[in-house]
């Protein structure tokens, strides 16, 4: 008696299924003509739902195959062609219109590019002399002695120069407005009357764009500068005077005259006692400006001074939109004062 048809017998239908054997694919197809080879012999066996078989036993695959009888209406073929995955790539379009997209996107961010920049020069400038202040703070105690942040003056037309040191002279030439560096005139065990100035850094310049506001050099009377918080409504007067003046050595200790005495112009600074407070008995401010620093051509080659033009963009940003070392002078500590909106 012959088996029932495949999809005739009773309990849960199993679909094709395609594998792999070795090289070959090997596939169930339906009302096929063709036999399979005679050296297979492989046929699609189930179970019932009592659980006998309708043909054998699964095979060692898993895949319910063994040799035995062909159920009617199924047979089995051979291919010769492989399995293949095929992964899909971009294509040339696509890719254009990728780059397409972000040159729009970068068109738009660059515009603001310029002001991210200047936020970020400000900002690295007012840590800078925040974090050295706390250092001439911290080296005046350690050293006992008074330690002046001294700042690149700005030079006038036929001051006298030193008749060495040349070549840092001529640097700092084209920091004027924005350099700095921590001084001392005295160390611990000197004598009275037998200083040793020492310079304890070297020369810092601030970051391109931001300079020391020209007016605390070079103003006879305090400038008054205003900061508002509009989180609390309140607006701070500060009344600030120019630098202190302080004969230094410079731009070394070793710089000596044309005449053969050391070379020590009055430079503008400010003080810090071995107490750990300001020298003089008031607050302290550095206002930062925002601009440039203009230099004729062939500054820092020729052996006298040359006059930098300071020029600030926008016009009045040191008063209108101020940002302020502010040195306590009791402490010694500094902070930044700056407008604060909401």
């Amino acid at each position: 008696m012959n088996p029932a048809p495949l999809h005739s017998l009773p309990g849960p239908r199993s679909l094709p299924v395609l594998w792999r054997d070795h090289s070959w694919a090997l596939a169930p197809i339906r009302s096929s003509s063709s036999p399979p080879p005679a050296s297979s012999g492989w046929k699609l066996t189930r179970r019932h739902a009592g659980g006998a078989q309708s043909i054998a036993a699964n095979s060692p695959s898993g895949l319910g195959l063994k040799r035995g009888k062909r159920p009617p209406g199924l047979t089995f073929h051979y291919s010769k062609s492989a399995i293949h995955n095929f992964h899909r790539a971009f294509t040339v379009l696509e890719m254009l219109v990728v780059i397409t997209i972000i040159g729009f996107l970068a068109a738009l961010a660059l515009p603001h590019l310029p002001g991210m920049t200047r936020a970020n020069s400000m900002t690295t400038a007012v840590q800078q002399l925040l974090g050295d202040c706390a250092l001439a703070r911290q080296l005046a105690m350690s050293h006992r002695s008074t330690v002046y942040m001294v700042f690149v003056p700005p030079y006038a037309t036929n001051a006298s120069v030193p008749a060495n040191e040349q070549s840092s002279f001529n640097n700092l030439l084209t920091h004027q407005f924005g350099a700095y560096a921590l001084v001392s005139l005295r160390t611990v065990g000197d004598q009275p009357g037998q200083a040793h100035p020492q310079y304890l850094t070297e020369w810092k310049p601030l970051p391109d764009g931001v300079f020391v506001a020209p007016w605390k050099f070079a103003s006879q009377k305090p400038v008054m500068v205003t900061s508002t918080n509009t989180l609390s409504g309140t607006v701070n007067v500060f009344q600030i005077f120019p630098f202190a003046q302080v004969q230094i050595p410079f731009p070394a200790t070793d710089a000596v005259s044309t005449s053969g005495t050391a070379f020590a112009p009055f430079l503008p600074c400010i003080g810090f006692s071995p107490l750990g407070q300001l020298a003089t008995n008031g607050d302290e401010y550095i206002p930062l400006d925002r601009g440039r620093v203009l230099y004729p051509v062939g500054a820092g080659v020729p052996a006298a001074p040359v006059a930098a033009t300071p020029m600030e963009a926008p016009a009045g940003n040191a008063t209108n939109n101020c940002n302020l070392i502010h040195i306590d002078w009791l402490t010694g500590r500094a902070k930044i004062e700056r407008n604060q909106q909401r």
